[in-house]
C-alpha cells in the first residue's frame, strides 16, 4: 500500500520527502514480509535473467511481474483487486474486477517508471531460455509460487517475457 501510492511521486521527484519515506517504509516492511515467507516465479526467475544478462535485480523482477501476474491469476484469492487499488491512478472503486485489470495496470506502471517492457529490451537472448529455467526450478520461490509451475511452464514463461 505505502509503495504503490508513492511510488511515481517518488520515482518523478527523488527529493519528495513524504514519499521517499513511504517507499522507505513500505520497502522495510516488504523486505521483513520475505525474509519470513519465499517470493515465487518473479523472483526465482529474474536471479538467471541478472546472472547471465547483468539485468539489475528490480528491473528483471519488473519486467516479468506482469507475465506472471497472468499467469498466476488462475490462483487470485482476491489479492488481485487489492494490488490493482494500491497501485492504480483510478481512484474510483472497480465494478467486476478482473485479474487482467491488475495485469494492464502493472504494465503501464512500469511503463510510468520507464521500465522496458520486455526482456530483450535489456539483451536477453532466447538461447539461454532453457538453462536460465533449469537455473530459476533450483530456487525454492518456484514452489512458493500461487500456481503449480514445471519446467515447461518457466520456459514458456520466459519466452512471454521475451
Amino acid at each position: 500500500e505505502l509503495i504503490g501510492a508513492d511510488i511515481r511521486r517518488f520515482v518523478a521527484n527523488r527529493k519528495d520527502e513524504e514519499a521517499a519515506c513511504a517507499m522507505m517504509a513500505g520497502s522495510n516492511f516488504a523486505g521483513i514480509a520475505f525474509a519470513w515467507a519465499r517470493l515465487g516465479n518473479v523472483h526465482a526467475m529474474s536471479h538467471p535473467v541478472s546472472a547471465f544478462f547483468g539485468v539489475p535485480h528490480g528491473v528483471a523482477n519488473s519486467i516479468l511481474l506482469p507475465v506472471i501476474a497472468q499467469y498466476n491469476a488462475l490462483a487470485d484469492q482476491g489479492r488481485y483487486e487489492k494490488i490493482y487499488n494500491y497501485i492504480s491512478v483510478e481512484k474510483e472503486p472497480v465494478n467486476n474486477f478482473k485479474p487482467e485489470m491488475l495485469v494492464r495496470e502493472i504494465r503501464k506502471l512500469n511503463e510510468d517508471l520507464g521500465i522496458p517492457s520486455c526482456l530483450s529490451e535489456v539483451g536477453v537472448t532466447e538461447d539461454k531460455i532453457p538453462q536460465m529455467a533449469e537455473d530459476a526450478m533450483k530456487s525454492g520461490n518456484i514452489a512458493a509460487n500461487p500456481r503449480n509451475s514445471t519446467l515447461k511452464d518457466i520456459i514458456n514463461l520466459y519466452h512471454q517475457a521475451l
